[in-house]
């Protein structure tokens, strides 16, 4: 019942394209704050402090959740990373500074902390449908799916955004990058990125659970869950009853 599920199939979509979106810029990362802003030795300081803020940012988002709903925030938070994409299109070598390069990831993992915490969550609501509607309990499953495809999608993102800044002649080695160079550089980490982004944000809103329909499937599970403890208290009863008068 895995490819029948329709909420899955569009969740799976979703999840594979904001992965390689967000794996093609966190593959070129180094290579673009080292090779072509000059900054690499600010760069182990920025991502521990963006990272000690992507902690205090994921409870407030859950908080946020509760009031606009998962589907609602995890499109905001994609919407905050691709500002974060524009933002690496912006700044410039010679121009930029280490706060202004600490504000960029910042932005970026405030927007990656709520994907981290809002995909297992909707993923949960998938699973709770599958179950109501199959009748079958799969979670070990989908969670085993989800967790192979965490690993890829970034890993196919950053494999990608490599080949196209390779391509396009993107040196890490040379001090002066060629127009070219840093145009393809660019590209694969805002542009392209961007694109996929956007891809994931449509197909999130197409996911047709919601928390109001959510909401009726825990119920109809409830309901079921007690039903069958009832009718399995009731054999237990029925059979003791037997036993007894035998």
């Amino acid at each position: 019942n895995f490819f029948c599920n329709t909420p899955m199939c569009i969740f799976l979509g979703a999840y594979m394209s904001m992965g390689i979106g967000i794996g093609m810029w966190y593959g070129l990362i180094f290579l673009y704050v080292d090779g072509y802003l000059d900054l690499g030795k600010d760069f182990a300081q920025m991502f521990l402090v963006a990272f000690v803020v992507g902690i205090f940012a994921t409870p407030i988002w859950c908080k946020i959740s509760m009031q606009i709903g998962k589907k609602i925030t995890m499109c905001s938070a994609l919407l905050v990373i691709v500002f974060s994409f524009i933002y690496t299109y912006m700044l410039s070598p010679g121009e930029v500074n280490f706060w202004e390069l600490l504000m960029l990831k910042v932005i970026n993992t405030i927007g990656a902390a709520c994907v981290a915490a809002m995909t297992p969550a909707i993923l949960s609501e998938i699973i709770d449908y599958s179950s109501w509607k199959f009748r079958t309990e799969n979670t070990a499953m989908y969670f085993s799916v989800y967790g192979f495809l965490s690993k890829a999608n970034l890993a196919i993102g950053a494999g990608l955004g490599l080949a196209i800044a390779g391509w396009y002649g993107f040196d890490a080695t040379i001090n002066t990058q060629s127009t070219e160079s840093v145009f393809g550089l660019l590209i694969a980490m805002t542009i392209l990125p961007s694109v996929f982004i956007l891809i994931a944000i449509a197909l999130i809103l197409l996911n047709p659970i919601n928390a109001r329909r959510h909401g009726i499937i825990r119920r109809c599970l409830d309901v079921r869950s007690t039903r069958i403890k009832s009718d399995i208290a009731r054999d237990k009863l029925s059979a003791l009853t037997v036993k007894m008068a035998v």
